[in-house]
């Protein structure tokens, strides 16, 4: 398995982190596909098909796609003064 990862935001921790989910290994599902005569695809389509959450690498929580409305990262109001 392979981990995809994206920026998301954590409500946990209340900022913008890296988060992970794993993938699938493409390569040895085709291969395997290939070995059983295409018996596997049946495997790989529902391995495919079930996408997990992005995860909070720091507390493990599912994230979210956007920040709230009135999200300000931490340091952004430095350049105010």
């Amino acid at each position: 398995m392979g981990i995809s990862k994206k920026r998301q935001y954590c409500p946990d921790d209340q900022r913008m982190v890296l988060a992970e989910r794993p993938t699938p290994n493409h390569l040895l599902h085709l291969i395997l596909s290939v070995v059983t005569g295409g018996l596997w695809l049946i495997v790989w389509f529902l391995v495919a098909m079930n996408d997990k959450p992005y995860r909070c690498p720091i507390c493990g929580q599912k994230t979210l796609r956007k920040p709230p409305r009135g999200y300000e990262p931490m340091g952004a109001d430095l350049g105010r003064w």
